[in-house]
Formats: C-alpha cells, sequence, structure tokens
C-alpha cells in the first residue's frame, strides 16, 4: 500500500526511472563486416566507400581480399581487374614480400573462380604475423 505525499512521517514515494535507449551508433566497419559475412556485395561495396570516407584511408587488405570470392561468384567480368588491383596493394603493403609468395598469391587469386577453397592461401598472405 503507497502512503500519501502529504502525510509528512510516510516513506517517500518510489518512483521507477528509465533511460531511453535510441538506437545503436551507426559504425560502417562493423556494417561492412556484417554485409560481407552475408555476401551482400553491393551493399558492402558501399559500405566500404564509407568507411574509407569516415576513416580517410582505405579498408585494410584482409578486409578487401574478403570482397575477392563475391566477386568472383558475382561479378565473373570483373574479378580479373579486382584481382590484379588486390595484388598490386599486397605487394606494396607487404615488405617482406618475395617473388615465391606473390606467384602463390598471384595462382590462388587465378583459382578462386573456380576453387573456393584456394581463398584460404590467400587469406593467410594477409593474416597478421605476430
Amino acid at each position: 500500500m503507497q502512503q500519501r505525499r502529504s502525510d509528512p512521517i510516510a516513506a517517500p514515494v518510489r518512483v521507477r526511472t528509465y533511460v531511453r535507449m535510441g538506437p545503436r551508433p551507426w559504425k560502417p566497419a562493423a556494417e561492412l563486416d556484417g554485409a560481407l559475412e552475408r555476401g551482400d556485395l553491393r551493399f558492402a561495396v558501399k559500405l566500404a566507400e564509407e568507411v574509407r570516407i569516415e576513416r580517410g584511408q582505405s579498408i585494410d587488405l584482409a578486409t578487401a581480399a574478403r570482397f575477392l570470392p563475391l566477386i568472383a561468384r558475382e561479378s565473373p567480368g570483373e574479378f580479373d581487374s579486382w584481382a590484379i588491383r588486390w595484388l598490386a596493394r599486397w605487394i606494396a603493403e607487404t615488405p617482406a614480400a618475395r617473388i615465391a609468395q606473390a606467384a602463390e598469391v598471384a595462382g590462388a587469386l587465378a583459382d578462386l573462380p573456380t576453387e573456393p577453397s584456394s581463398f584460404e592461401a590467400i587469406r593467410v598472405s594477409v593474416a597478421p604475423t605476430r
């Protein structure tokens, strides 16, 4: 039973408070990760541009590599140009790269449209070394 406020001896009335939770902050990098996981190429391309604008630089090489299987599957006519640009970037951003490694990565890229499992070699090539 709740007591009246006018009663000076009465305990204070309990009031429930809550904070209205709005939508979570929009993070294009997290959305990009989700789009790539779902295989949503068109949305992922748009989100990659958002990430580039937000960070002021291109997406990282590992994230860029995740586009390659999607391009191979959904836009095979564009795959060679995407793969060549990615390989050139891999060579530029991998200071310890050797010609044998570059040839292995190039071979994995060439096989990717017909052998999706070759993506593992590409993924490993951009994995951070510890």
